[in-house]
């Protein structure tokens, strides 16, 4: 599913099977679903820069839409 930003920009995907984050490269917001994982959802608010290192890691790979 894309998502929109307030921005008016596209949110790209980004999962682990478990946990979903929608991420805009634009202004940076960020939006997340934890699959009941809410510690994870605590360590990407108080450090948001983890998500680019989890992306780096191949932790979070791209969720890919076919049209």
């Amino acid at each position: 599913m894309k998502h929109k930003c307030e921005c008016e920009s596209n949110m790209y995907e980004y999962t682990d099977g478990t946990h979903d984050i929608w991420l805009c490269y634009r202004c940076g917001r960020f939006e997340g679903a934890s699959g009941g994982d809410e510690d994870f959802m605590q360590h990407i608010t108080n450090d948001p820069l983890l998500i680019l290192e989890l992306i780096e890691d191949k932790v979070l790979i791209p969720v890919i839409f076919k049209s």
